[in-house]
């Protein structure tokens, strides 16, 4: 069987995971690009006879090595030896994906182009002679739509058919000085391939090309060219620029509409307004709250009906210390599940329709001016949002801001960003058990407790707030299996990893009953439940916490008993709530802290967050119990 690979290459928001999950479904591999932290997804499909491996680039509007997304998708192309490329084209800005497509081409490798948001386009009067784009190019053009498969067949045929194309046939025409640079650069450039493509790059300054010179000294022979060009870099992307835009002009047409005020228009003056957007951005994540609080309580309701009739079935039979222990660890998988699985995914779900319409960018903008006010740079909330599904890959992301001290600076707040597992212990356990008045509280106190957290250091760090920069993308229909597909791949490390914790954790606890070793280990930290005002026995779920948040609900389930509400007042409930989700969420988080800031700094500041979460939930308790004292 013949292998073919296959790089995807588009700017953001273009739809180029939307297409790879249409092509190959959710089989796909997330990983780390060798030597970064940037992201890369990759996947194989078989189609007639070829075994083709799809890789999916970082979103980036050129290639340059002014970001960590740009040189990971430069890499790939230069350096992967893909067979061709597939360039995802935004029919709603031809111009901007053009600019890349010309890029790419003068890399030298075959490309398709695959052109999105066709339906789109024409809404707003933009018409597309895809065939005079074909013609122009040289190479195959494809009107695509990944939602309802239009094109993808076609796209697939002519993938297995990329070799054959002629690589090129169509290049950009620089000026006489320019092109006699790129003559003299290529005769020096030791790579046999991509000669152009190497010496375009090194005269737009990028240094890391400069090794396939024979003699560095190379790049001085074309200085007296900078008498013309003092800016050789600048010149070289406004050809290609005004290239890219007059090849769009020509291939389309504007069709005149009739004047009326559009619905998502209308959205936008409300959404991006600066009084009235925070307000409905608040008001929209009520309702998603309300939502994930009534719909997680039923299936939690009659999921937990369920495990308690397999835990009864089970615990029937015999009384021997394997057989109790092994019940414990079911206990605890069957418990887990009901309480974290439905917020979990739910939520994941409802993250991945929020990112389909293109609201979660607006919310973003909103979200923005409020963490300008203590101190943090626009794109932090690029990584905070992030935080919303899972810590460690959020903090990795913190690596998009411009220094270390702001990086640092937004890790802190982490503690204060409620994870899926975190959302579920909310949800599950203070929600479930204590009603929605508790659960929203303690979301209210995560709030208080991060603003006090921010202005203290916003003194300490003194950052400089950098506006944030966000494309704003169209609204669009999002469709269900998209949707699903992208919940799966997020919920697989719960079903791989998580599952067979709460089966572990069940069975070290039924192994610490059997020994009556509970006491012995729950003594020494009474302290800490002293000072929160819990039963000493639920040290256990927060300990088995920080190893992974989706233990805490089954853990207190298991040494409290199903029927919380017996064992706990509603104030205590509320008060584990903010303890065991006021901090550093889990050892995974752990391991990333001290990769990206080192093992002092990490445990500095999850040691400092998870007392600060203790001293919060503790001093609320007992100003309650003060208060209550008194009335």
């Amino acid at each position: 069987m013949k292998k073919i690979k296959i790089l995807i290459i588009g700017q953001p928001n273009s739809g180029k995971s939307s297409l790879l999950n249409t092509l190959i479904g959710t089989r796909v591999i997330i990983s780390n690009y060798p030597g970064t932290t940037v992201e890369i997804t990759r996947g194989k499909k078989k189609v007639k006879g070829f075994e083709i491996e799809f890789s999916d680039t970082p979103g980036i509007y050129s290639i340059s090595d002014r970001s960590e997304e740009e040189k990971v998708t430069e890499k790939a192309l230069f350096e992967e030896k893909a067979d061709g490329a597939v360039i995802i084209c935004d029919a709603t800005s031809l111009e901007r994906s053009f600019y890349m497509l010309l890029q790419v081409m003068e890399a030298g490798i075959p490309v398709i182009i695959a052109v999105n948001f066709i339906e789109e386009a024409e809404r707003k009067g933009i018409k597309i002679d895809f065939k005079k784009i074909e013609e122009l190019f040289s190479i195959p053009v494809i009107p695509i739509n990944p939602l309802t498969r239009r094109g993808i067949e076609e796209l697939l045929d002519e993938i297995t058919k990329i070799t054959k194309i002629k690589s090129h046939r169509f290049r950009i025409e620089y000026d006489d000085h320019i092109e006699e640079a790129i003559e003299k650069i290529s005769s020096g450039i030791t790579e046999k391939n991509s000669k152009r493509f190497i010496a375009l790059r090194i005269l737009e300054e990028d240094k890391d090309f400069y090794r396939y010179l024979k003699n560095p000294d190379e790049i001085n022979k074309i200085n007296y060219l900078f008498e013309n060009h003092p800016d050789l870099s600048k010149d070289i992307s406004i050809t290609r620029f005004g290239t890219a835009s007059f090849i769009a002009e020509s291939v389309t047409s504007i069709i005149s509409l009739k004047k009326e005020r559009k619905i998502k228009e209308s959205i936008d003056r409300i959404l991006l307004n600066r009084k009235w957007g925070p307000v409905f951005t608040l008001l929209f994540f009520m309702v998603i709250f309300g939502v994930l609080l009534f719909i997680g309580n039923l299936i939690q309701g009659y999921l937990m009906d369920v495990a308690e009739s397999f835990i009864s079935y089970f615990t029937r039979g015999s009384q021997s210390m394997p057989f109790i222990i092994l019940g414990q660890g079911l206990t605890g998988l069957a418990i887990g599940i009901s309480v974290a699985l439905p917020y979990v995914f739910l939520f994941y779900l409802l993250l991945g329709f929020i990112e389909d319409t293109g609201l979660l960018p607006r919310f973003i903008i909103n979200v923005e001016r409020l963490t300008n006010k203590i101190g943090l740079p626009g794109k932090s909330f690029i990584p905070l949002a992030l935080g919303l599904g899972c810590t460690a890959p959020a903090i990795r992301a913190t690596r998009i801001l411009s220094s270390k001290k702001e990086q640092y600076h937004t890790a802190a707040f982490f503690a204060f960003v409620p994870c899926s597992s975190r959302i579920a212990i909310i949800m599950g356990i203070v929600g479930f058990y204590g009603g929605i008045g508790l659960a929203f509280l303690v979301y209210i106190t995560l709030i208080i407790a991060g603003l006090i957290s921010g202005f203290v250091m916003k003194k300490i760090f003194k950052s400089e707030v950098e506006p944030l920069l966000l494309e704003l993308p169209e609204y669009r229909k999002p469709l269900i299996k998209n949707v699903l597909a992208k919940s799966w791949i997020r919920m697989k490390d719960f079903v791989y990893i998580v599952i067979p914790l709460l089966i572990a954790g069940g069975i070290i606890y039924g192994i610490l009953n059997a020994f009556n070793l509970t006491d012995v280990i729950v003594r020494p930290f009474s302290f800490i439940t002293t000072w929160l005002g819990l039963p000493d026995k639920t040290i256990i779920p927060l300990t088995f916490g920080f190893l992974q948040k989706d233990l805490t609900g089954a853990m207190l389930l298991s040494v409290i008993g199903s029927n919380i509400t017996i064992a706990m007042a509603p104030i205590q409930i509320y008060t584990f709530g903010v303890a065991a989700t006021v901090g550093i969420p889990c050892i995974i988080a752990l391991g990333v802290f001290i990769n990206e800031f080192g093992p002092k700094r990490a445990l500095l500041l999850i040691i400092s967050m998870n007392l600060y979460g203790i001293f919060v939930a503790g001093l609320i308790w007992r100003i309650w119990s003060f208060f209550n004292n008194i009335f």
